[in-house]
């Protein structure tokens, strides 16, 4: 009898880990854009002769924790699905405010530190050692010590309010000029406001010193 009993403890105990291990391999594929993550199973589950991983239905991330759906199945080998809980921490690389940076300031990476961060409840996306940030101005002050977000830059402006600009309008290969003020910053494409002889109209940006009117 106890050599029974020890082959049936072997035996869950090696389910156990064949089930961590497919657990870590389906979260390797989810979570592959971090750096690293670390996870807990919330809602251990018992009373069951087999758990599975399964397919049929979506993998859910909620903040800190992860829904993984799974197929349980009983002493009879019959099967139905559920959810396995599991808290995560989700770690990038992120860059760090070397100093205090003002609005509207052109950066470089040179400003910036990358650490690795736990980014698993932050509201935003922050900006990754990747990135490069030359081409980037910050829209609100950034402190420093504070972590870099996506939503706080933007590209730096190919024209800026009050640059002189040519307007360019007409139809059928006929081209009309005009001089005048741009009235906004803008990028390639951005349509701005720009002035003209005290008018005002919209321009969509085609070069440094050119628009097209669009209204």
């Amino acid at each position: 009898m106890s050599g029974l009993i020890s082959i049936l403890i072997v035996f869950t105990l090696s389910g156990e880990k064949y089930f961590d291990q497919q657990i870590k391999n389906y979260l390797d594929q989810k979570f592959f854009s971090f750096a690293k993550y670390e996870y807990q199973i919330v809602n251990e589950m018992k009373g069951f002769s087999k758990i599975e991983i399964s397919d049929d239905k979506n993998f859910r991330l909620n903040k800190n924790f992860a829904y993984i759906p799974v197929k349980v199945y009983d002493e009879n080998n019959f099967a139905s699905s559920s959810l396995l809980t599991v808290r995560v921490k989700l770690y990038k690389k992120v860059l760090m405010a070397c100093q205090k940076i003002e609005r509207n300031s052109n950066l470089n990476n040179a400003m910036f530190t990358s650490q690795l961060a736990d980014v698993t409840m932050l509201n935003g996306s922050p900006v990754t050692e990747e990135k490069l940030l030359n081409d980037f101005r910050t829209k609100i002050l950034v402190k420093e010590g504070s972590i870099l977000f996506e939503e706080m830059i933007e590209p730096v402006p190919l024209i800026y309010k009050g640059d002189k600009i040519v307007i360019h309008a007409g139809k059928n290969g006929v081209d009309i000029s005009l001089n005048g003020i741009a009235r906004q910053d803008g990028c390639l494409g951005d349509v701005i406001s720009v002035q003209s002889d005290r008018k005002f109209f919209k321009a969509k940006i085609i070069d440094k010193f050119n628009l097209t009117l669009v209204e």
